[in-house]
């Protein structure tokens, strides 16, 4: 049985910088696993432990907006 304690992680995949979000959850037994990279294929990370990871995804970076300057002070 799990303990309930959640955190979410944050990797990059080492090969091409893609970014994930995983989540990770403490358990008595020990786990083991890893995860690969969804374009490349490289190993993002390996775990073996009382930790378990889960819910992997492509962390969804904020989008820049386009048309407004960064800095700008309003005036012309």
């Amino acid at each position: 049985m799990a303990s309930g304690i959640w955190t979410t992680e944050y990797f990059s995949c080492p090969n091409c910088g893609l970014p994930y979000t995983a989540t990770r959850e403490h358990h008595p037994d020990k786990r083991s696993g890893s995860f690969a990279c969804e374009v490349c294929g490289s190993k993002v990370h390996a775990w073996s432990g009382q930790y378990d990871f889960f819910d992997w995804k492509v962390d969804q970076v904020s989008s820049p907006v386009f048309g407004k300057r960064w800095g700008a002070t309003g005036q012309r």
